[in-house]
Order: C-alpha cells, then sequence, then structure tokens
C-alpha cells in the first residue's frame, strides 16, 4: 500500500472514525463492537479521542489510504490490570492487504515503547482463521479456548496474549 499512514487518532478525525465505525459495524461479524461505540456526536468524539491521546493506556490507531480512513486499531487497559484489550478491523474491501498488519506493528510499538502495559490481549472467535494467523504472525500466543455469550449469541473463541518486554 503506497500511501498508507497509520497513526494515533486526531480530534480532527472525529467525523472519519464514526463513519468507520459505521461501515465496519454494517461489513462483518467477525469482530464484536459494542452498540453504543460510534454514537457520539463529531464534538463529543473529538473530546474523547483528546482525552484517549492524554493517556498511556488507551489509544485509536488509524489506517489512512489516500486520506481515508479504512481501519482501526484500538487498546483499552482493563480495570488498572497493565492489561490492554486489543480490537482491530479492516474495511473489507481492503482486508488481506496488509493494513492489519501494519496497524499490529503500530500498536506494538506503542505497547512496548509508550503505554504503561505489560500485556496486549484479545478475544477471536475461533472461525476467523485470518486473523488468528494475523495475531500469531504478530507475536500473540493463545493462553485459553472458551465459549462466551457476546450480543446474544454463542461463539467458540480463543484467548491471546502479547507480552511486552519493556
Amino acid at each position: 500500500m503506497c500511501n498508507l499512514d497509520v497513526r494515533c487518532a486526531q480530534p480532527d478525525d472525529a467525523a472519519k472514525l464514526i463513519e468507520l465505525i459505521a461501515q465496519l459495524k454494517q461489513e462483518s461479524d467477525q469482530y464484536t463492537i459494542d452498540p453504543n461505540i460510534g454514537k457520539l456526536s463529531v464534538d463529543d468524539q473529538a473530546q474523547q479521542i483528546m482525552l484517549v491521546n492524554q493517556t498511556r493506556s488507551f489509544i485509536i490507531g488509524l489506517a489512512f489510504l489516500d486520506e481515508q480512513p479504512v481501519g482501526m486499531i484500538q487498546v483499552q487497559e482493563l480495570q488498572d490490570s497493565g492489561i490492554g484489550e486489543l480490537g482491530i478491523a479492516v474495511l473489507n474491501q481492503y482486508s488481506h492487504q496488509g493494513i492489519g498488519g501494519q496497524l499490529m506493528d503500530f500498536v506494538i510499538d506503542w505497547a512496548t515503547y509508550d503505554s504503561n502495559l505489560s500485556t496486549l490481549a484479545l478475544v477471536v472467535k475461533k472461525t476467523n482463521e485470518h486473523a488468528i494467523h494475523l495475531y500469531e504472525k504478530s507475536g500473540f500466543t493463545m493462553v485459553k479456548k472458551r465459549v462466551i455469550n457476546a450480543l446474544g449469541s454463542v461463539l467458540s473463541t480463543q484467548e491471546m496474549q502479547y507480552n511486552l518486554k519493556k
């Protein structure tokens, strides 16, 4: 991807982030998004991004292709545990083109050098083989298999972790 730019979301990205989240929600059931995410006003989303950027335990990264967002990655610390829960999504038309890998590299660098986290963690559907391959290629390891009830559906999942070397 020649014109791909991966960076932290900025308050000026709020409207584009809201649009990206809306499109991602429509495109796939391979990831679970909080039903309330993306419902903030542009001003409120800009404020949230500004607050996120002031922490060392939460990040929103965006992948832009020709100045349009095509993917996102987010990490949020779980209850002051030092564990950051990771979520990643790329628009369908751009999947399997290396964008997910670049988003993962971006967030692992942030987590290693700029965050106060000790571990990144995620939960992935066992049927999402492409995502599992990406996570394993990025250095994540499976720590346990589990069945969860997410948004009214029972899902067979894997919990994966990446231990940060600091």
